[in-house]
């Protein structure tokens, strides 16, 4: 029986494709079934081996899954460039953006879609969303990288709406990428009101086999949109015309476990190479994204107005040093609650910090718990009752006399999301206080079920942290809390002041969006800082300005480009030394690539293990040349130091 060698992409450290046989050819594309030292796994064809070379004694494919390519040609070209770019392995990204299910190696099920409501438009194009339309439509069939860059509530997504019509009618695809499971279901419901089509959705939150039938019917053709998280980059798409990309700027965009690809800038790849049109969106849009479209590379068009009869929204600082809060409030900013309320209207209290508190302290000794297996304080939790590390999952009971001294004075210092919804529920008994975080949301649709009385219009507060700050249109909401100003204005990380500010600007921004006038109440202890008042301003171009100029003074990202190894063990001085070792590595490149480090971590002892870091920056083309000089560095190993590499990292954690 004649032999046919193929490639065949497997998950793991393999940079190319390994060599099997089958007896006859398999398309690339297809799953395969193959054996990997004693395991079964599923591969994905790199297709025919053309090549003379003598090819050393391989493997049978085991069994051929699919009768066509479920991955087409473009997906490998997107994920060919993702895996040299961050230097990942191929198999891992092509495996990655398949759903559960089809990973494992299921039949592909029957296609799952959404019939379009075709609603007629309730709303007038403002002259500025007409002249962003229309000059996106002319670029239809060729390449161009818009920046949509609107103050919140300005009608982005009607432009968005608009433009799938347009695509429809030129019988053209259009895949929206959304940064979190949370507004998917919003954005596919405005959508879907609109749209005279057919829909699709697509993220981690769905059951297997929802996300594997919105899939197939993407991969098919079936679907005139597919709305989904950064995963649903490299969904096959049929005719795919034009991809938007919702709020550029979120972190979330950012895969941060295994290949650490920007799914943002992925997008931009994807059109490129589809030589199609894309539209990245923002009220706040990063500091690449935004010097980007300064120097002409992107093209930039502006909605500096609500549309309607929505207005400006008034925002006034508190000043925490002289209105003491109480239960995480402020005297002015419980008064504002309780006006809204009265008014028949909506608050959001906005803490980016869950949990009930997060210290706990003996207030005669000053004893805290520590963490057994980080060098983080573990945040305390009411319901359950836990000791709870956010960075490495350890739980523990919370204990009732001080450890230290045997005394019963053991109190909560701080607020979280839980503390605050109870200080409500006291002062407002007799309306809803309604609690959105990671906790309140870990069940599937818990997020819909919860949000239900805010979408129908009910006088109530909701309690919540970044999962409400931005993307969400909630008719009623009139008036904004931020619970604590400071929050951002203090990290360590060079990016704080620019993610703070984006954070601001979009919680701020959930207020009087429709006929409301909205109200916005943030508590701080530095009410005179330079970058309050540049917030403030409404005037994001002027403060993108300002960081872009001290990033220029410091060489950080976006005048640079940088890199981050991260090295762990359970034994620190082993980290360092192989560190080092990396480090002279780079040097004997005799670049002039700037190498920062070994350095501890900003947390050092995380989840049981010790770690430091490598920062390297310098020109894109330098950098990455660097990078493969002393490569491959996916799962990378020395002893028993493990190595992850981050290129354009989101943070430097």
């Amino acid at each position: 029986m004649p032999r046919i060698f193929l490639k065949i992409f497997v998950p793991g450290p393999f940079h190319d494709g390994l060599h099997y046989h089958f007896s006859t050819n398999v398309a690339a594309g297809v799953r395969v079934r193959v054996q990997l030292g004693t395991r079964e796994i599923i591969g994905i064809s790199g297709g025919k081996i053309e090549s003379d070379a003598k090819i050393p004694e391989t493997k049978p494919i085991l069994e051929v899954l699919d009768d066509e390519p479920i991955i087409t040609n473009e997906i490998f070209a997107l994920a060919g460039f993702a895996s040299d770019y961050y230097m990942a392995p191929l198999g891992d990204l092509l495996l990655s953006g398949l759903p559960n299910t089809l990973r494992k190696g299921k039949p592909l099920p029957k296609p799952k879609t959404n019939t379009g409501l075709a609603k007629p438009r309730g709303y007038q194009l403002t002259n500025e969303q007409n002249v962003a339309i229309e000059c996106i439509d002319s670029s239809t069939g060729q390449f161009n990288c818009f920046l949509l860059q609107g103050v919140t509530g300005s009608g982005k997504t009607q432009v968005f709406s608009e433009l799938i019509a347009h695509s429809i009618a030129r019988k053209q695809k259009v895949l929206i990428l959304v940064p979190e499971i949370g507004l998917t279901g919003q954005m596919a419901d405005r959508i879907q009101a609109q749209l005279k089509g057919i829909l699709s959705v697509s993220h981690s939150g769905l059951s297997d086999g929802d996300r594997s039938r919105a899939f197939v019917a993407a991969k098919d053709g079936l679907i005139d949109v597919l709305i989904g998280t950064r995963s649903a980059l490299f969904t096959p798409i049929k005719q795919l015309g034009l991809i938007l990309v919702d709020e550029e700027h979120d972190s979330a965009y950012k895969n941060q476990e295994g290949a650490r690809y920007s799914a943002r800038d992925l997008s931009i790849i994807r059109a490129k190479q589809a030589n199609i049109p894309i539209v990245l969106s923002s009220a706040t849009p990063s500091l690449e994204t935004w010097q980007a479209a300064q120097q002409g590379r992107y093209r930039k068009l502006i909605l500096k107005e609500r549309p309607g009869a929505a207005t400006s929204t008034k925002i006034e600082l508190i000043d925490s040093r002289r209105d003491k809060p109480v239960g995480g409030l402020t005297q002015t900013a419980r008064q504002a609650i309780i006006r809204a309320l009265e008014n028949g209207q909506q608050a959001l209290v906005f803490l980016n910090r869950r949990g009930y508190a997060p210290v706990m302290m003996c207030a005669d000794c000053g004893w805290t718990p520590v963490c057994k297996h980080c060098d983080a304080k573990p945040t305390l939790h009411r319901s359950p009752n836990l000791l709870w590390c956010h960075h490495c999952d350890n739980k523990s009971r919370p204990p009732l006399i001080c450890p230290a001294c045997s005394k019963s004075t053991l109190i909560a210092i701080g607020h979280g999301t839980e503390r605050v919804a109870e200080a409500l529920t006291q002062i407002l008994p007799e309306f809803p206080i309604i609690r959105i975080d990671r906790d309140t949301t870990a069940r599937r649709r818990s997020f819909k079920t919860l949000i239900e009385p805010v979408i129908e219009g009910k006088p109530c507060v909701l309690v919540g942290t970044q999962m409400l700050a931005k993307g969400h249109d909630f008719k009623h909401l009139s008036t904004v809390i931020v619970a604590d100003g400071d929050q951002g204005l203090l990290g360590a990380d060079f990016r704080s002041i620019e993610h703070f500010s984006q954070l601001l600007t979009q919680v701020t921004g959930r207020a009087g969006r429709h006929q409301n006038q909205g109200y916005v109440y943030i508590q701080t202890h530095r009410p005179d800082s330079h970058w309050f008042s540049l917030i403030l301003a409404n005037q994001y171009d002027t403060l993108a300005a300002a960081l872009v100029k001290e990033r220029i003074q410091f060489k950080w990202p976006p005048t640079t480009h940088i890199a981050l190894i991260t090295g762990r063990s359970g034994n620190p001085g082993s980290v360092f030394a192989a560190l080092d070792q990396i480090k002279l590595t780079f040097k004997q490149l005799n670049s002039s690539l700037q190498i920062l480090g070994p350095a501890p971590s900003p947390m050092e002892h995380r989840n049981r293990q010790y770690h430091g870091q490598l920062l390297l920056a310098g020109p894109r083309q330098l950098l990455q040349w660097a990078l493969k000089e002393t490569g491959p560095w996916a799962y990378r190993r020395q002893g028993k130091v493990v190595f992850q590499l981050d290129v354009d990292p989101w943070d430097l954690w």
